[in-house]
């Protein structure tokens, strides 16, 4: 029993209830000897005054003597055999009970504990208490002889007296208690030795009852001792004397005709007596019966038939019974005695006591108890056969509880049904004659059970898999249909893009089946086992057995949440599909670019989350790729622009990823596209197109260009609207002519997309040009390598000239290059325009259209200047034309000049560049090489090739001349004359320079240099151009001051030629005859003899003798390849001067001044 015990040492003796456990009963341990008390725990007892501890021997069935021997004693082998024995044969020890024990200390604090919040709980409602009224008063004082006695102070005193009276009662128990616990040891034994005694005691009173109970079961089996004497008189004389003769006069026995007549009898009897007297009374269910034989058998269908007689002719005499048939199967054909006499007594108690009603009432109930006992019977026979581990078969009652599928679902989800007999009454509660209790399912489904279902099973024919069968099959029905109806709301199959159909059988659940297109090749075949309730995918793959096992082990409920698993197997199957055939034909698949969940967040539809596929293709820009998201309404084929995230200052620790900058949904007619070989292919080329239009309209908007979108025909490959885009919105120009200020060309370009094209690998970055061969738009039909590019095809169309003018580009080649095609008829050109996917055309374009406009601009000059300009061939970048086709004229011939310069130059000018500036080309040999940088100003200035056909023809003679003076001073330089230098100031400004050599007054003097400089310009008299000449170094001298060189050139200056003449002291000449003018002051110049140092007419600041080594001369020589093809950079100021030499085989020195 329960109780206290002292701590280890405390307030008396040692005990041992905190003892280790000792060997006890079967398989115990040795015991263990406890530990010494600790200090400060109380006075210990001496230890003569404890209970010796003797060492316990085990024993029991698997007790070992030896083995506790040796822990003891160390021997192994030290006891004898027959002492083993006889120790071997002593009874277990007796049981411990440690069970409900407290220790003193628990109890001890527990109680000072109490006693304390008791004694505060005292105090306070001593405070609570009211003051007596001679202390509120103040009449008395504080020192009294007697005791108060009032009232308050009485009641103080009481509550502290009953304080002190519970404790003490408490405080009392506690110390017989710790009296008790000195000798606890003792009263733990006697506890225990009395449960023990208890537990023999029931041993004994146990066995008396099992002796009784066997002695009142073989009472049945008693036999009577046999009368042996009666035995022998009535096996020899057939007759017992002892027994009375009660004067019974046997009838005489009936014959054939009397016993026909007879039944015939009870056959009128019976049809009366049914027919008239208890038609009334007969129960609806005996209505059908049969008189026959002088019994009347009723039959219930598919329950039983009776046969009842009656014995007598009163109509209010009872039935009796004469037979009993079972009408289902399986059934006992015949019955057996017992049960025949079991059946027979009732049936006759009821047809005594209620009548026909209650003999229908009693087989009826007998009849359904028996057929759910078959039930009951076959469902056993099933669950431990073909059914084994799927049924659990549970009898309750009067009914049966059959649960299937047990191991189906994985969180505790069962399904079974109930089997039991329903009363059949009316739910108003009315009578109705024809109810009667039947035999009803409870269907419970997923540990719910299913209302209003009416389940159909035979009655007749009992059989407990049929009825599971049908059970079952409404169940596969009812998962399947769920399916089905989840699968048929989607998209997919609601728009009839996948097949979707459902074939249900009632009573074979193996029959029933979903089949579910998944793909364009793939169909799914869903089904469900019987017995076991595991779902079963067809035809066998990887996927589909890792979707069925998924199902099978994870699905809570496969009606809710099983077209999910279809769903996820379908897109897993689909995924294959493309990536399979999209790497095969050239689609590369990559990760996620870098995107987090929330970047990807704001563009994904509500619902679960989908899966991505990422593509690229080859030659596509890094922030392009393709996405495939699968959703369970289909695929959704998205065009993503990613970028870098802008930093965030206030976590720069943590990584940004990448956002989306530009989303576009790729359309298509169905939810989910066939991802055929020919759509991933023409995916190819429609994704291309989709960026390449995004990109283009981008550009426009960026650019603020009003552009409009319109449908034109289709391409070969896809179809985009054409964009449509004002030339004022996107040329610098708006349009029009900066010559005449009118528009050159219709105002409106048509852009359009023509195809795509793949190029081979090249190591620069530049796009390679196509073979004109090669029809644009028309897709390459093979894989492509990871090196080869891809390249847009876009065309743009203009009409060049406006409605209205002339056609100014009617000599045109039709085809001006390979990516340019003109009409000559319409003026309309047609642009082939290439870019990467992800570039857009715009720039592109606005660069061709520049050179188009420059172009018109060109001819419209060359028409202007047809007289001076010959154009010789034409393209988009590049125009070549001629000019200079004059004669030479007269010229002397100490000039020793060619006269085949008289030829035609050519010209070429390149406006080809992505920049806005042009290029003027010469050929070697041309005049106008010397002021290339000049004219390439004037050509990209405002004037343009206007301005530069009208300086080429004014400058022609002029340069021809100056070339003519340095080819007559250049084959001797270092001669005693001295040398010439030609500087350009600008195209119509020239400085020409003579060094003269002049002879020394002594010997030892080094030679000086004579420095003379003309000027030549060109000046404007009326409307007409002149070109003036003279001499530039006497401008500071006075009219008188005359020197040598002046009475020199008086021939020149009083004179006249063809197209020039002179001025006195300077010359002019028209264009064709500046060229004779120069000669002639050359040869001046030339003809000078060798002037003294020491001259007397000799002007200080001109003829100031300068030394030729403080000459400050760069000498650069002019490398052929410059002067085959000039292209120098206008760079330079007017202000600056450099000397542009012609292009010849003899060394030139250029000489820069300021």
């Amino acid at each position: 029993m329960p109780g206290v015990i002292m701590e280890n040492g405390r307030n008396g003796s040692h005990t041992n209830h905190d003892r280790d456990q000792r060997l006890n009963g079967v398989n115990g341990a040795n015991y263990a000897p406890e530990k010494s008390p600790e200090k400060g725990k109380g006075r210990a007892e001496p230890q003569q005054s404890m209970t010796p501890i003797s060492p316990t021997i085990p024993n029991g069935v698997n007790g070992n003597f030896l083995d506790a021997s040796q822990q003891q004693n160390g021997l192994g082998d030290s006891i004898p055999q027959d002492l083993q024995e006889r120790i071997n044969q002593l009874p277990p020890e007796i049981a411990h009970i440690t069970q409900g024990y407290l220790p003193l200390s628990r109890l001890l604090s527990r109680l000072a504990q109490k006693t304390h919040s008791d004694l505060s709980s005292t105090i306070l409602e001593l405070a609570q208490m009211p003051v007596p009224s001679s202390a509120v008063n103040g009449n008395t004082s504080h020192i009294t002889t007697s005791d108060d006695s009032s009232p308050e102070n009485l009641t103080k005193k009481l509550r502290l007296v009953k304080f002190a009276q519970d404790a003490h009662t408490e405080w009392t128990k506690a110390l017989v208690i710790t009296g008790w616990s000195r000798r606890a040891e003792d009263v733990s034994r006697t506890i225990d030795l009395k449960i023990h005694l208890d537990d023999q005691a029931q041993y004994y009173e146990n066995a008396v009852y099992e002796l009784g109970e066997v002695k009142k079961g073989l009472i049945h089996a008693r036999l009577p001792n046999p009368d042996l004497p009666t035995a022998l008189e009535v096996l020899t004389t057939g007759k017992a004397s002892w027994m009375p003769d009660l004067g019974y006069i046997q009838p005489p026995p009936l014959n054939a005709k009397e016993i026909l007549k007879s039944l015939e009898n009870l056959n009128t009897l019976l049809s009366i007596r049914l027919n008239l007297h208890d038609y009334d009374s007969i129960p609806f269910h005996f209505k059908n019966f049969e008189i026959k034989s002088g019994r009347v058998t009723f039959k219930v269908a598919g329950e039983f038939e009776i046969d009842l007689t009656i014995a007598d002719e009163d109509p209010e005499a009872q039935f009796w019974f004469i037979d009993f048939r079972f009408m289902f199967l399986p059934s006992v054909p015949t019955l057996t005695p017992q049960i025949r006499y079991h059946i027979e007594s009732k049936v006759n108690e009821a047809l005594a006591k209620d009548g026909l009603a209650g003999c229908y009432k009693y087989l009826h109930e007998m009849v359904l108890t028996h057929k759910i006992n078959e039930f009951k019977k076959q469902a056993f026979d099933l669950a431990g056969a073909k059914w084994i581990e799927t049924l659990k078969v549970e009898a309750l009652n009067r009914a049966l509880s059959v649960q299937y599928w047990l191991d189906r679902y994985p969180k505790g989800l069962r399904s079974w049904i109930i089997l039991g007999v329903h009363s059949g009454k009316r739910k108003d509660g009315r009578p109705d004659p024809k109810a009667t209790s039947r035999l009803f399912i409870r269907w419970f489904r997923d540990s719910k059970e299913v209302p209003d279902v009416d389940v159909q099973f035979d009655t007749v024919n009992i059989t407990t898999e049929s009825l599971l069968k049908t059970v079952i099959a409404k169940h596969v029905s009812y998962i399947l249909t769920s399916i089905h109806d989840n699968l048929a709301a989607k998209p997919l199959f609601a728009n009839r893009e996948l097949a979707l159909s459902l074939s249900i059988s009632s009573t074979e659940p193996a029959e029933s089946e979903l089949k579910v297109q998944l793909t364009n090749e793939q169909h799914l075949t869903v089904k469900i086992e019987p017995i076991s309730g595991r779902i079963l995918f067809s035809p066998a793959s990887q996927l589909n057995t890792k979707c069925e096992s998924q199902l099978n082990g994870k699905s809570p409920n496969p009606a809710i949440d099983g077209h999910s698993y279809i769903e996820v197997l379908r897109g897993q199957l689909l995924a294959e599909e493309i990536v399979n055939r999209g790497l095969s034909i050239g689609w590369i698949r990559i990760p996620i670019p870098g995107l987090k969940a929330d970047a990807l967040q704001p563009y994904l539809p509500k619902g679960p989350q989908p899966n991505f596929l990422w593509f690229r293709r080859s030659g596509w820009a890094e922030n392009w790729c393709i996405a495939v998201m699968m959703t369970t309404g289909g695929e959704q084929w998205l065009l993503l622009e990613t970028a870098d995230a802008p930093p965030n200052n206030s976590s720069s620790n943590v990584a940004q990823g990448r956002r989306i900058t530009s989303f576009i949904k790729i359309p298509s007619k169905l939810a989910s596209p066939v991802p055929t070989y020919e759509f991933l292919s023409t995916l190819n080329i429609f994704s291309a197109a989709l960026v390449s239009h995004y990109c283009n309209l981008r550009s426009l908007h960026g650019k603020r260009a009003a552009h409009m979108l319109r449908q034109s025909g289709p391409s070969k490959a896809v179809t985009l609207p054409s964009i449509y885009i004002r030339l004022s919105e996107i040329l610098v120009s708006k349009g029009k002519s900066a010559r005449t200020n009118k528009e050159w060309a219709k105002g409106v370009v048509r852009l359009t997309f023509q195809g795509l094209e793949l190029l081979p690998p090249k190591s620069d970055d530049a796009i390679p040009p196509v073979p004109e061969n090669q029809p644009s738009g028309d897709l390459v039909q093979r894989r492509p390598t990871p090196q080869e590019r891809a390249v847009l095809i876009s065309e743009a169309r203009m009409i060049v000239p406006p409605p209205g003018q002339p056609n100014v580009l009617v000599n045109i080649n039709e085809k001006v290059d390979k990516d340019i095609a003109f009409d000559p008829e319409t003026g309309s050109f047609a642009f082939r325009l290439r870019s990467r996917v992800g570039e857009s055309v715009i720039p592109d374009l606005i660069e061709r259209l520049v050179r188009v406009e420059r172009l018109v601009e060109f001819i419209q000059v060359f028409q202007k200047h047809e007289k001076a300009l010959k154009c010789e061939s034409v393209s988009l970048g590049k125009i070549v034309f001629t000019y200079g086709n004059i004669a030479a004229g007269n010229r002397s011939d100490a000039m020793d000049l060619d006269t085949t310069t008289s030829h035609p130059y050519k010209a070429t000018v390149d406006f080809n560049a992505m920049e806005t500036s042009m290029t003027l080309v010469l050929e070697r040999h041309n005049p106008h090489l010397r002021i290339l940088d000049y004219l390439v100003m004037v050509l990209n200035g405002s004037g343009g090739l206007n301005d530069v056909a009208s300086l080429l023809p004014l400058t022609l003679p002029v340069l021809r001349g100056l070339d003519a003076i340095e080819t007559a001073w250049t084959p001797a330089p270092d001669t005693e004359k001295g040398e010439v230098f030609v500087n350009v100031r600008a195209v119509d400004w020239y400085m020409i320079r003579y060094d003269l050599k002049q002879t020394a007054s002594t010997p030892d003097s080094p030679p000086t240099m004579r420095k003379i400089m003309f000027e030549v310009r060109l000046r404007h008299r009326r409307g007409e151009p002149w070109w003036y000449v003279r001499r530039s170094d006497t401008i500071n001298r006075t009219s008188k001051d005359v020197d040598e060189i002046d009475e020199a050139l008086k021939s020149v200056w009083k004179s006249k030629g063809t197209g020039w003449e002179g001025m006195r002291v300077s010359g002019v000449a028209q264009v064709h005859g500046v060229e004779e003018l120069l000669e002639k002051v050359d040869e001046v110049i030339r003809c000078l003899p060798i002037l003294n140092a020491e001259a007397p007419n000799a002007p200080a600041p001109t003829l100031a003798a300068v030394p030729a080594a403080a000459l400050s001369k760069q000498v650069r020589p002019q490398a052929p390849q410059q002067q085959q093809r000039q292209q120098p950079t206008p760079n330079q100021s007017q202000g600056q001067s450099q000397s542009q030499g012609r292009s010849n085989p003899l060394k030139r020195e250029v000489v820069e001044i300021d």
